[in-house]
């Protein structure tokens, strides 16, 4: 039986900083796997925001840059990259979960990453 897979998109945002990042990221600065998470955090691949479209990642990273500009410098930007993936209900539910905090967090207006939504 040969089933076709199904795939799924999603977005990420990547920083663009003007300095290394902190020495908790030095790997995943060197390796240029430095992402940025749900709770305005930056992280490896496996904290990584996972947004459903492009147009909330988008959002999302137009709202975070000033902090993050103020945290990092004010050159730092914010790319939205684009995955795929072949769909599973583990990566399902992450987008899911991921694109809510996210949308909470742009209603509330709340960038702190200590800050409960």
């Amino acid at each position: 039986m040969n089933r076709a897979s199904r795939w799924i998109t999603y977005y990420g945002i990547k920083p663009q900083l003007p300095q290394a990042a902190p020495i908790s990221l030095f790997a995943q600065d060197q390796e240029d796997e430095l992402f940025l998470g749900p709770h305005v955090r930056l992280c490896g691949f496996s904290g990584m925001a996972h947004i459903e479209s492009s147009t909330l990642a988008y959002r999302y990273a137009e709202a975070c840059t000033p902090f993050l500009q103020k945290r990092y410098g004010n050159e730092t930007k914010l790319e939205v990259v684009i995955w795929e993936s072949v769909e599973d209900k583990k990566l399902a539910g992450r987008i899911e979960k991921d694109s809510e905090i996210i949308r909470k967090r742009l209603v509330a207006g709340n960038f702190s990453p200590n800050k409960a939504l």
